[in-house]
């Protein structure tokens, strides 16, 4: 029995099987190449911003995975720079970083952070 194709299914048919075979090699090639190094984690913090009711300052933190593999949980510190004894810090959790991806998030002080500036870095994370 033999069936007669439209131009148009031909066409259909013909560009989704390069397709497919286009999204299968990159996979398998992302498979191929990929390490199973453990995360790296790097924490960079923003400029403060005066929040609307002036009471507060928002801070935006971006941690960046560097590594081959993802983070669960990561804890991160924030804390003014200078003295020894910081007044207040903020903390708070990603659920999720994946390899060779970023994430961003804001904490929030009570005073200026401005002068002496501000540090963070992650405290830990789980593997998944």
């Amino acid at each position: 029995m033999k069936m007669n194709w439209n131009w148009l299914e031909g066409i259909v048919f013909v560009s989704s099987c390069v397709l497919v075979a286009l999204v299968m090699g990159y996979l398998a090639v992302d498979a191929w190449t990929t390490g199973s190094g453990p995360p790296d984690l790097t924490v960079q913090v923003g400029t403060p911003v005066a929040a609307a009711n002036a009471r507060e300052w928002r801070v935006p933190v971006t941690v960046t995975n560097h590594g081959d593999s993802a983070a669960e949980e990561v804890h991160v510190r924030v804390s003014p720079r200078g003295g020894r004894e910081p007044k207040e810090t903020a903390e708070f959790v990603l659920a999720y970083v994946p390899r060779h991806s970023q994430r961003e998030a804001w904490v929030s002080f009570r005073e200026d952070p401005t002068p002496e500036g501000v540090e963070a870095h992650a405290v830990g994370f789980a593997s998944p």
